[in-house]
C-alpha cells in the first residue's frame, strides 16, 4: 500500500503491522525475548547481533510481535537481505511504511517527514551487508524523529551514536545460570542523546539495565 507521505496523517488507515504469521513453534528462546523486552524501551536503537544462522531474525520477529501494542503507529518490518545496492535502503524503508516518494526531494527528507510525529517501531533486518546505508538512515531518522525506536538485526552493530547491542547466543550452547551470566548487550562508545531537529534533548541511548 503506496501513499503520499502528506496522507500519512491518516494512520487509521494503514495496516499495524506487516509482519508474518509464524509458521512454527517458537521454542527455547524464552528468557532471550524476556531480556530484550526489558531493554527495548530503554533505547531507541537496540542491535541483535550474531553470526549467520543464529535466529537473530526470528527473535527479532517474535519480539516485534510481542510488543506492538505498545506502539500506536505500529511496527514495520523492512527486510534488506535482497537489497545488493545500499542507495535502495531508503526505498526499502519507504516501501514498508507506505511512503512514496516526489519528484525533486531526497526519499530521506520524504520519510523523516512522514515518520515526524510517529510512535513507531522500525524493524531493520540483515543490516550487516549495508551496515553504512543503514547507519545513516537510522542515524538520520532518529534525530528528526523523537518518537521512532528501531530494532536491528545484525551480524555486526551499527556503530550509530547511542545504540545498544545485545549479542544473540547460539540456541545449541547452554545459558549459564542466571546468577552468574554476564550482560550481552552493550552501549556504543560514542554514546549520546539525540536531538530532534528543533536541537531539543530527545531521551534515548542510554540504558541502566
Amino acid at each position: 500500500m503506496d501513499i503520499t507521505a502528506s496522507a500519512m496523517t491518516d494512520w487509521a488507515s494503514v495496516p499495524r503491522h506487516n509482519l508474518p504469521a509464524e509458521v512454527a513453534g517458537f521454542i527455547g528462546r524464552e528468557r532471550e525475548v524476556e531480556e530484550v523486552e526489558r531493554i527495548l524501551p530503554r533505547t531507541r536503537l537496540l542491535t541483535l547481533t550474531g553470526g549467520g544462522g543464529g535466529g537473530k531474525t526470528r527473535l527479532a520477529l517474535r519480539i516485534a510481535a510481542n510488543v506492538e501494542r505498545g506502539f500506536p503507529d505500529g511496527v514495520r518490518l523492512v527486510q534488506l537481505a535482497p537489497l545488493t545496492d545500499s542507495a535502495l535502503v531508503p526505498r526499502a524503508v519507504a516501501s514498508a511504511v507506505g511512503v512514496r516518494g516526489t519528484a525533486g526531494r531526497p526519499l530521506l527528507a520524504t520519510l523523516v517527514t512522514a515518520l515526524a510525529s510517529r510512535r513507531l517501531l522500525l524493524l531493520l533486518d540483515n543490516c550487516e551487508h549495508l551496515i553504512g546505508a543503514c547507519a545513516r538512515l537510522a542515524e538520520t531518522l532518529l534525530g528528526a524523529c523523537p518518537h521512532l525506536r528501531i530494532l536491528a538485526a545484525s551480524r555486526e552493530s551499527l556503530r550509530v551514536p547511542g545504540e545498544v547491542t545485545w549479542r544473540v547466543p547460539p540456541l545449541e550452547i547452554p545459558r549459564q545460570s542466571w546468577g552468574n551470566a554476564r550482560p550481552r548487550w552493550s552501549l556504543s562508545r560514542r554514546s549520546r542523546p539525540w536531538r530532534s531537529s528543533s536541537s531539543e534533548r530527545v531521551h534515548g541511548g542510554r540504558t541502566s539495565v
